[in-house]
């Protein structure tokens, strides 16, 4: 039995949509991304909960689509990854990212040569240079969908590099490049879906609506907007102590020798570590080196002024002592009581807890 464990609140969930709603036109369609197995929450019991007030469902990798369809939901499901398994993807009527011509030309040509119909949004470049069609291609993306008659063009997407609270002209020139693309399709079809908003951009940048939007983490949780709209986080992680051992003054705990105790101790063991991330950083790998130097600043205060702590009892920070070890973290349980019983609170995103957890879903109303 796990000795991890995630209460997940739905009341929470809904209470979080119903506040983004009020930041949306009537008309606006909702695609609730339930990628990276819902952010951790669960991707199957959180598209259930929300089938009824969503249009669709996003996710990164074909498996995460099919899961989904396996456990019987039925509204649409977008795949924002690139794949060239159509047959799967016709099986369980998923609708593709198509994000290059050559993507493009294999889907057409497995569409006519299968005779059956799968629908496609047509990722754009806009500034985030990951995946993408470049406005010069649009003429021959045209050509070629003109040509098809199983692949069906039903949207066209982008994707925000940054948000409008960050860097506020960035995001202006993608909605302009975007704006450029929407013209054109608007010339040659009628009915597309366009969108590019994330959670944050959803929130802080209404003009960027379009009739569909993307959101991700603010169904989860508070985010990284200017505007504040009293999100909720929806889950809590919760860890038993699962071994406790008294410690001498002078002993050294955990490896490298790093933490050497001043005086007697009551140690216990959190069954989660750096693999669920605890004590995990992330580094600005690829950033600028002005981006580097600030980053690091930042972290030097939060190691002089800051709580260096993610583990609570009771609301009471608990010292972690030494390194946390790939599935295991020591802390300072000296002074509680009944060490064997004890839960303690983790402060950490769901999406790292990867395995032995079990998951619990309430709607009722948290006091």
């Amino acid at each position: 039995m796990s000795d991890i464990y995630l209460e997940v609140n739905l009341h929470n969930l809904y209470y979080n949509l119903s506040k983004i709603k009020e930041q949306l036109s009537n008309d606006t369609m909702i695609m609730a991304v339930v990628k990276g197995n819902a952010y951790g929450h669960g991707s199957v019991e959180i598209a259930k909960a929300l089938s009824g007030d969503v249009n669709y469902f996003g996710v990164g990798l074909l498996d995460e689509g099919v899961e989904l369809r396996k456990n019987g939901l039925e509204l649409p499901i977008f795949l924002m990854g690139p794949t060239e398994e159509f047959d799967i993807v016709y099986e369980n009527n998923i609708t593709m990212s198509i994000c290059s011509l050559n993507q493009l030309r294999k889907l057409i040509d497995w569409t006519e040569n299968n005779k059956k119909t799968i629908k496609f949004h047509l990722k754009v470049e806009t500034g985030m240079n990951r995946f993408g069609i470049d406005f010069d291609q649009l003429e021959e993306v045209k050509s070629l969908c003109e040509k098809a008659t199983c692949a069906i063009l039903e949207g066209v997407y982008s994707h925000f590099a940054t948000t409008y609270k960050n860097n506020r002209s960035y995001v202006l020139g993608q909605k302009e490049k975007f704006d450029k693309y929407i013209t054109f399709f608007n010339q040659h079809y009628n009915g597309l879906i366009y969108h590019i908003c994330n959670s944050e951009n959803t929130i802080d940048y209404k003009e960027a609506h379009y009739n569909m939007v993307r959101l991700g983490n603010a169904l989860y949780g508070p985010c990284n907007s200017k505007k504040r709209i009293g999100l909720k986080k929806i889950a809590d992680i919760r860890a038993k102590i699962i071994y406790s051992k008294n410690v001498k003054a002078g002993e050294h705990i955990g490896y490298g020798n790093s933490y050497k105790s001043k005086q007697d101790k009551t140690i216990g063991i959190v069954p989660m570590g750096f693999y669920c991330g605890m004590g995990l950083i992330k580094k600005p790998i690829g950033s600028k080196f002005g981006s580097v130097i600030i980053y690091y600043l930042k972290e030097i205060y939060r190691y002089l002024f800051r709580n260096k702590t993610v583990i609570f009892y009771k609301g009471k920070p608990l010292e972690i002592l030494g390194r946390p070890n790939m599935q295991y973290t020591i802390v300072d349980i000296t002074g509680l009581d009944d060490p064997d019983e004890i839960m303690v609170e983790i402060k950490l995103s769901p999406i790292f807890v990867k395995e032995n957890i079990k998951r619990t879903y309430i709607s009722e109303v948290k006091s």
